[in-house]
Formats: C-alpha cells, structure tokens, sequence
C-alpha cells in the first residue's frame, strides 16, 4: 500500500488535470512553485446571518467572533447548525518572484457554493459552483516578500433565498440544512485544497492525454497560457515513462510562437506494444508536458497520469480491452461521518474504495457527487472502474440561471478527471422527468463531446415519476407544489382511471400528500362558505405499501382531529 499512502506527500503539489494525473514542478527559479495555504490552525472562520460582511467590509479583517477552522474541511466543523454566509481568513507569507514578469495565482480546488475573494481588500474574483477547480490570477493585489492577507466569502445555500440563492435552484443534490431522516446533511466552505501557484508568464494551463489501445499513441493536448503582454518564443517538451519507474520512453520537443492569451497545442507520443490498464493490472503511464522560454530563463512543468485501455458498450455488453464484463457497481453518495463531504480521517477516502474492490464490485458510482480527486487517484491504482456524476443531477429545479449552472458543473467535472483511466462513464442525471432541465441534458451532449469523446454518457439512471425533480409528471396528475422545490407536494388524480408510479397507485379522484425532505408538512387546506353548515369527510390511506406518517386536521389553528398511518399499531386507514 505504501504507493496508495504517498498521496498524502504530494497532495501539496497537485494541479489542474485530476490527482496525481498533474504534477507541478519549480516555477524555474528558488521560489516554490505551489505553495499550500491548507491547515487547521492559520485559517479563522465567521458565520455572517445577516449577510452583512461585504456592507461591513469584513474583508479587511476578522470578527471578533471568529473561530479557528481547518481548510480542507466544511465550515459547519467549526460552526454548527449554522447554514448560509460564512468569511474566512488568513495571512500568507508570498515570496519575492524569480521572474520580473511572472504570475501569482490563487487556487481553490472546491467551494460550495459562491466564493468572493479578497486579497489585500483587493476583490481579485467570484466563482459560482460546488464542484470545479478554479483559479484567480492575484498578481497585481499580492506584496511579494511580505505578509498578505486573504478573505474568502462563501455562500452555501439554505432552504431560504439568499442573494438569489437557495438549494431549490442550485444544484446541491437535495441537501438540507436540518438532517431530516433519510436525507443529507447540507455543508458549506474551502471543502478542498487552496494554494498559491508562483508561475512564470508562460506556462501549461491544462494537459489532456488520450491513450489509444490499438495504435499505441498518446494523443496530447495541452493549452498554454502566456499572461504576458508580448507573444513569447517557447521549446515545448512532451515525454511518457511508466508511471512506477520514471525511465522515459518517448520525448519530443516543439518550438511554437505563443501569443498573449491561450495557445492550444496538439501532438502525440507513441508507445511499442503498451501494456494496458486492466482491473487486475491497473498499469499507469506518466505523460509531462513542459515549457521554456529560453530568453527568460523561465520554464513550468506539468504530468499527467493515464492508461492503455478501451471501454466501451457493444453487442449488448460492456467490454474492457476487448474482453466481455459484467459490471458489478457499487454505489457511494460519497458522504462521511463526522466531516460530511470530508472524512475527518483521511484514509476513509482509500478503505471505501478497497473494500468495494475486496467485495468483489469491479465499478464505483459516485452518486450525484463528484469524487475526491484522491479517491480517482486510488481506483486507477487498484483496478476499480469509476461511473461518475455531478451534484446538478438530482433534486434542484429550473430556473433563468439552471442551463449555465448545468454546463459549468459538467465542464468542470470532465476537465478536472478526463485523463483518469478508471473513469470510463459520465453520468448527466438520476431519476429526472422530462422537463427544462432533463431537455438541457440531452441537448447538452455535444458539449460533453466536446470536452471529452473517449467515454459512455449517461443520460439519465432511472426515471422517477412518483415526485417529479424537474417538472415532469405523468399524464392526469396535477401536482401543487411550493416555491423552493417539489417537496412538499400535494398530487391530485383528476382522471377516472388508476395511475401508476413506481411502488404507488393513484386511484381515480384520489389526492395525496407527500412531505418533504426536511420535515415539512403535505397540507390541503378546505374553504368554507362564509354562512351556513360545512361537512368534510375524509380518509387517510397510505398508497406506498407500509409507509408511515401522522395525520392532522386543524380548523383555523385549532387541532380536531390526530391519528396515524401504520404507527403504534395502527393500520392503512384513519
């Protein structure tokens, strides 16, 4: 195991493209070239409940209030019950540059959900999205050789809007705030890793490698970003070597003329009879993308790790390398005790993933949760297929900003995890009726296509009718719903016929309540005339098999009527 353990020693060093798969080397001068910001005693933390921080600058200093809280991890740690704006600080020490005209980024490797960053009460940016990587270039707010300090604002959707936000219209995979039985706990904050990246100008952005099986190549794009003013003579430099010796293999060297912006450069390395990726031979390449510019005496170094292996549905079967599979996944919401989205200890990220493996499942389904970059890190290493989805899955509701939520989401999954060979399926939704944003998804295929033509796509894993998460509902059915999401609900069968949903049963005329997530009550209110008598006759039944529930009626406040539905001995009936 002790290849599985050293993750914890480079975790330091980790990069755009997936874990492991990115490797960081010196910015070509003394300083280091990543520098982690992660700990549990230089981070303070503050709940705002009032959302009044940015009135009150709080970005120039911490609340008396503040407490101490551990980065990675989830602000409720330090902060419980608490749900909804949350500051963060800390000071960093930022070296002298080893280029005049290098760059100084800051990167956060997970925020859920809206992140507003100060850097000297400079405001250097704003991301919106629980599951990407993403990064601002703080050049200009940073004091090079000196102390800085650094605010982090971080809005984690609640049950009520705030600033437009709420977990109905953003996708928080149905999270609540309060634990209700059955449900997630909703969490907030750095979830992931934040550093410092000290840059040259010119350096590699993104490395996306695509093993092929049958010719033995390595197709290799990698985005180079000069921030400079002037376009830049660069020598690019790709080489691959197994994974686990390090002897180079193959290398080449390019020389390009990089423009100020992106510069996108395709090449391939080629491999002689590649062993591949296997469940039981997890073999793993090593592919570095490295470039220079010699007038500068500057250069930036990137790796990523990847296989030999082809997955693919055909002939009515999955077949790995060929060879026909049955897929035995075993299903993780990826939650964890103590820490939620992250394990207070670390090695639960690993002894999940090996004890579906000893158990004999071959595939992972990280359900509506974008895995741990660490945890993809481990399924390549052992042999364990990975069927991967997003938090927009499952449980959030259209809205005008739902198809950019969706897109960013998806584009930051693929990005991130594409040169995984274990990843072999992207997943778009679970159990979602057809409605905006199941529509979204199906047209959002190009894209994904776009980003990444080497994986099955799921469309959708089942299909729910019984609560419809994004509007559809089966033809007869009205259905009231609140403001916030489709729960709690009240469904009404308007047609003289049964109508069937997966374990229930509408009969005709029939109305039925279902609770929500947190809680909440299912509610049919009756209007009397203003004058005269009023009779209500009414029976509670359950239509979901044995399920459970109190049953009230109230006249104006007042309770007159309390039973219950397969409670204390009480049947299907009240």
């Amino acid at each position: 195991m002790k290849q599985l353990l050293s993750v914890w020693c480079v975790i330091g060093l980790l990069v755009v493209g997936g874990g492991r798969g990115a490797l960081a080397e010196n910015a070509g001068g003394g300083a280091p070239a990543v520098i982690s910001l992660d700990g549990e005693q230089d981070w303070l933390v503050a709940f705002d409940a009032q959302n009044v921080g940015r009135e009150e600058n709080w970005q120039r200093s911490p609340q008396p209030d503040a407490k101490k809280v551990c980065v990675p991890g989830v602000y409720q740690n330090a902060l419980p019950g608490c749900h909804g704006v949350a500051w963060y600080w800390r000071d960093a020490a930022v070296p002298v540059h080893p280029q005049a005209d290098g760059r100084y980024l800051l990167r956060f490797w997970m925020v859920n959900y809206l992140a507003d960053v100060w850097v000297n009460e400079v405001h250097v940016g704003q991301h919106e999205g629980g599951d990407e990587p993403f990064t601002f270039d703080v050049t200009e707010a940073v004091s090079p050789g000196a102390v800085n300090h650094i605010a982090v604002r971080v809005l984690s959707p609640t049950d009520q809007p705030i600033d437009g936000l709420a977990i109905g219209n953003t996708p928080q995979r149905g999270r609540r705030p309060h634990r209700p039985v059955g449900s997630e706990y909703q969490f907030g904050g750095l979830v992931d890793s934040v550093e410092l990246l000290v840059v040259p100008a010119v350096r590699v952005e993104n490395l996306f490698v695509r093993p092929d099986c049958a010719s033995g190549e390595i197709r290799i794009s990698a985005n180079i970003r000069n921030a400079g003013k002037k376009a830049a003579e660069a020598r690019l430099q790709f080489a691959v070597a197994p994974a686990s010796a390090g002897e180079t293999m193959q290398s080449l060297t390019l020389n390009r003329t990089v423009s100020p912006g992106d510069t996108l450069v395709e090449t391939s390395l080629k491999v002689d009879n590649p062993h591949l990726w296997d469940l039981g031979d997890p073999y793993l390449y090593r592919v570095t993308a490295r470039v220079q510019v010699p007038q500068a005496d500057a250069s930036n170094e990137v790796s990523a790790q990847c296989g030999f292996r082809d997955f693919r549905f055909e002939d009515g079967a999955f077949r790995l390398n060929g060879r026909r599979i049955f897929l035995k996944s075993s299903h993780s919401g990826n939650m964890f005790p103590g820490g939620h989205r992250l394990p207070l200890d670390p090695d639960l990220l690993r002894r999940d993933l090996l004890n579906s493996k000893a158990m004999g499942f071959n595939m992972i389904r990280f359900f509506c949760e974008i895995a741990d970059r660490r945890q993809l890190d481990y399924c390549d290493e052992i042999g364990l297929l990975v069927y991967q989805e997003s938090a927009i899955g499952w449980q959030w509701s259209d809205s005008p900003q739902m198809a950019e939520r969706f897109n960013t989401a998806i584009r930051g999954m693929i990005t991130r995890d594409r040169n995984h060979p274990s990843v072999v399926m992207w997943g778009l939704l679970n159990e979602t009726g057809n409605g905006a944003i199941f529509r979204h998804a199906v047209n959002s295929l190009p894209m994904v296509r776009s980003l990444d033509n080497t994986r099955i796509v799921i469309l959708n894993s089942g299909l729910e009718q019984f609560i419809p998460r994004s509007g559809g509902t089966p033809a007869g059915l009205t259905l009231w719903t609140g403001e916030l999401g489709p729960e709690p609900c009240a469904a009404h069968n308007q047609t003289d016929h049964d109508i069937q949903g997966p374990g229930v049963v509408w009969k005709p005329g029939q109305v039925s309540l279902h609770p929500g997530p947190d809680g909440s009550y299912g509610v049919l209110r009756w209007t009397a005339p203003r004058s005269g008598s009023c009779e209500v006759k009414v029976k509670f039944t359950s239509i979901a098999g044995q399920a459970t529930t109190d049953v009230h009626v109230l006249h104006q406040g007042r309770t007159i009527f309390d039973d219950g539905i397969h409670i204390g001995g009480r049947g299907n009936e009240a």
